[in-house]
């Protein structure tokens, strides 16, 4: 008996009309009668604003009882990216056996599936952790898209009639760049509208409608403020934006805004999804408050739980507790982490912030470089006997951070003389 070909596809996450051809191509084979489906993928870049809507899409045809089975090139520049995205299994946050602490600790440029308001809450908390340590942030940046990511996943769970979101978060150092894209394969903002008092004509007059100051479905469950704070927050800080959803497009590119009312991603007439990509830039600063001004004149003022937290009210200062903070206390990676994130804190706050190393056994002569030496090296002695202090620090881990800050002060010194020849 001739065995059965099984059809096959070649996918490239790094090609945003994938999403479409993709979803054709399944739609096809299912009625034709294939029930087992392989996908090869080809490709050197991943993108979230792929890898997202990619993955609801095969949760929705494997919900189906299609068996589809991804086939990854490793060997293929950018393979091992790929395969890394989780888009073929997304991690579910609500699922404690798939967000494990690996991945929780590094939870960018991985698909995350949620569906609740806790999950929300678990998932946006990781992101900021982790862009806090990432790099260095300008002031009000944090803020803005700890906004933002909360808006867009949370107008999931409100509208979409979708059990489940999807939404990957990537950083992109050299651009100083920011982006997240959240998914559902829901009914999208036109069907969530058209039977509301806004009688959207198109489903690009409801994403415009959506994009103003109180459109919402109902009143009851928000203020439909969502999508207009987005919105301006990424006008006002010469981001990127495009929102898709039943067919229609739109886009907000550096200050040019378009439209296109055919040429959206739809699974079908009844799945109309909702696709949201956004890129802000992390280098310039952002006045969260002035952006979000409604037309009453009334402010929003950000809070800053997590600074809350490690607040030290009574003495006016931060304490980052290094056995909490940092991923050990043996490598420069580490290191590097706890740096910028005690930076992000004393560039923006202007406290003083305490490196308590309670509990700590011994630290690396390259963790004590990269964290201390390195600040004094680039801020100077004095910058950093004002804006921190170290506590609880070991005799033995104060000989090697000692050594660390003698080897770095004599390093500037002798730059600073081979400079003078």
């Amino acid at each position: 008996m001739e065995r059965k070909r099984i059809p096959e596809y070649t996918l490239v996450l790094g090609d945003q009309n994938q999403i479409q051809l993709l979803n054709n191509w399944l739609f096809s084979e299912v009625r034709k009668g294939h029930r087992i489906l392989k996908i090869y993928v080809n490709t050197n870049r991943s993108f979230s604003n792929v890898c997202a809507p990619v993955a609801a899409i095969l949760d929705h045809y494997r919900a189906k009882g299609i068996t589809i089975r991804v086939k990854f090139n490793r060997n293929k520049e950018g393979g091992d990216y790929a395969w890394h995205t989780k888009f073929n299994r997304p991690l579910s946050i609500e699922d404690e056996k798939d967000s494990e602490k690996s991945d929780k600790y590094y939870p960018f440029d991985k698909v995350w599936t949620f569906s609740t308001s806790v999950g929300v809450q678990e998932l946006v908390s990781s992101f900021i952790l982790k862009l806090r340590q990432e790099d260095i942030i300008k002031q009000g940046v944090i803020e803005s898209v700890e906004w933002c990511l909360n808006e867009v996943m949370d107008n999931v769970l409100q509208h979409s009639n979708e059990s489940k979101g999807y939404v990957m978060v990537q950083i992109f150092k050299q651009r100083k760049q920011f982006s997240f894209c959240v998914f559902d394969a829901g009914i999208g903002i036109y069907n969530s509208l058209k039977d509301t008092k806004h009688h959207p004509e198109k489903a690009i007059d409801a994403i415009t409608m959506a994009l103003q100051e109180r459109v919402t479905r109902d009143e009851k469950i928000g203020q439909g403020n969502g999508l207009w704070g987005l919105t301006s927050i990424v006008k006002k800080t010469n981001g990127t934006m495009e929102i898709s959803s039943c067919g229609a497009i739109y886009k907000w590119d550096h200050g040019i805004e378009s439209t296109n009312k055919d040429a959206g991603f739809t699974i079908n007439k009844h799945f109309g999804t909702s696709f949201i990509d956004v890129r802000l830039n992390y280098n310039k600063p952002i006045d969260i408050s002035g952006i979000l001004t409604d037309s009453q004149g009334r402010k929003y003022e950000p809070v800053d739980l997590w600074l809350e937290s490690i607040e030290d009210d009574e003495n006016n200062r931060y304490v980052i507790k290094v056995r909490e903070q940092a991923n050990g206390t043996g490598t420069r990676r580490s290191a590097e982490q706890l740096r910028n994130m005690v930076l992000n804190i004393s560039n923006i706050q202007k406290k003083v912030v305490v490196l308590d190393f309670k509990g700590i056994n011994i630290i690396s002569s390259s963790f004590a470089d990269e964290l201390v030496g390195k600040i004094i090296a680039e801020k100077g002695f004095v910058f950093f006997t004002k804006a921190f202090r170290i506590v609880n620090l070991s005799e033995s881990n104060s000989l090697i951070l000692n050594r660390s800050v003698q080897q770095r002060m004599a390093q500037i010194y002798y730059d600073d003389k081979l400079s003078e020849i």
